[in-house]
């Protein structure tokens, strides 16, 4: 989440006040929605995920052990929730990216495109990384997998997505593999 919650709201809500449940609600949509869009391409089945990881998150949330761990908690259920829409819809018709708002985006258009074309396993890491800034360790513990791994499939995305964002091959880099002075 870009803006995580304040700490009082969660634990206000994880004690059923319902002011705070309404207003972590509230605060949490878009982030769920922004995930969920980044993962399916598409603003239907974004919208239905965000509402149900917040259903989700308003009958479990009694159970978060501390209102620190609720940012990668919640991504968990976002993500979970967009796989499984992903899978059950993998019999029915190919999902078609589209940009995010109405208003002119043919610069994003390639992005939409070039993360529809990875595989789950490697767009999840990249929207989790470059979209909502996560850790390695973070993302690990969303999708449940070694950090090791995480770090794997990002390396692998970007492989991948460099030729299909070929204006701007530096574009994918990370600060860590940017040297100085072209050292």
């Amino acid at each position: 989440m870009r803006s995580i919650p304040p700490h009082d709201l969660i634990e206000g809500a994880q004690r059923g006040g319902p002011v705070e449940i309404e207003r972590l609600i509230e605060a949490i949509w878009p982030d769920a929605y922004r995930l969920a869009y980044a993962i399916l391409g598409e603003r239907t089945g974004a919208e239905d995920v965000a509402q149900e990881a917040c259903v989700v998150a308003y009958r479990t949330i009694s159970s978060l052990r501390s209102a620190a761990a609720f940012r990668v908690w919640f991504y968990r259920i976002v993500v979970r929730r967009a796989s499984e829409l992903k899978r059950r819809r993998a019999r029915g018709e190919p999902i078609v990216a589209e940009p995010a708002s109405d208003a002119d985006c043919s610069d994003t258009i390639d992005i939409w495109r070039a993360l529809a074309a990875l595989p789950r396993t490697l767009r999840d890491v990249v929207v989790l990384h470059y979209f909502e800034g996560l850790t390695s360790r973070e993302i690990a513990s969303i999708l449940c997998a070694p950090e090791g791994t995480v770090r794997f499939r990002l390396m692998i995305a970007k492989r991948r997505l460099r030729p299909l964002l070929a204006e701007d091959p530096d574009t994918l880099r990370s600060d860590r593999e940017v040297q100085p002075n072209g050292i």
